[in-house]
């Protein structure tokens, strides 16, 4: 904690432009982030606050070029929601907490080059959705709204940083789990039961999925269509040699 108070006088006393690599500046963003969960831990939630207001002063920084507006929209979102909840009086320690996890995941989630912290989740996330499912299974309709609404609760809270993590297509599969489950499923629905496995599935291969596989995705996308287009290419290439042959012979013997 000393290292930190430390790092904190010094952003205060220093310029932002000090930190000299971009490595650097993520790891401001990421110990800023991490000393307001700590401090809402400890439910000094105005410390919180003070570091929250901090974080405005060094994000996004000279690395505002780098980040994609959905990146810098999720950071700032969730700082908001982190402010308004050390803020407001009525919201109880545990709801507030909530919400500064949020942000600390979402910031880890952008700076963190291989394993970020929300991947750690699954052991919670996942046994939900299987409990959903048995509850159907055995007519508990209560087990069932209590299951879906821890849920639900969890999944709003590591959400941002799965979306800075995810593709967009394996987000918004996501999502669409998530939209029906709110909005259609009823615990008396027996086929909601395979609703859930496939939800299942999909979460899995969220949390075991890479950025690299996802930019594998993509550059083999691009690959196939670079291909597509070279053959076309070639076949017009070809098509004109010919014509301009033909062409050339009927000349002769005319």
């Amino acid at each position: 904690m000393g290292r930190r108070l430390l790092l904190l006088f010094l952003l205060l006393a220093l310029p932002v432009n000090v930190y000299g690599t971009e490595t650097d500046v993520k790891q401001v963003w990421n110990d800023i982030a991490a000393d307001v969960l700590e401090f809402g831990k400890q439910e000094n939630f105005e410390q919180a606050k003070t570091m929250l207001e901090q974080f405005s002063d060094v994000f996004p920084g000279d690395q505002g070029n780098e980040l994609t507006s959905t990146e810098l929209r999720i950071i700032l979102n969730a700082q908001e929601r982190a402010l308004r909840a050390v803020t407001s009086v009525d919201k109880a320690a545990d709801q507030r907490i909530q919400a500064l996890t949020e942000f600390r995941l979402a910031v880890d989630a952008l700076v963190a080059e291989k394993q970020p912290m929300w991947r750690q989740t699954d052991s919670k996330l996942l046994p939900l959705i299987k409990e959903m499912a048995a509850a159907i299974k055995h007519g508990d309709s209560d087990v069932y709204e209590t299951s879906k609404q821890r849920f639900i609760g969890t999944y709003s809270i590591i959400r941002p940083a799965m979306a800075i993590d995810l593709s967009t297509e394996t987000q918004a599969r996501l999502d669409s789990h998530i939209a029906f489950i709110e909005q259609y499923a009823s615990s008396d629905d027996k086929k909601l039961v395979g609703q859930l496995e496939t939800m299942h599935d999909d979460f899995e291969k969220a949390y075991h999925s890479t950025r690299n596989e996802d930019e594998t995705s993509l550059l083999w996308l691009i690959s196939s269509i670079g291909g597509m287009i070279t053959v076309t290419l070639l076949y017009v290439i070809y098509r004109k040699y010919r014509g301009e042959k033909e062409e050339k012979k009927r000349k002769q013997v005319e």
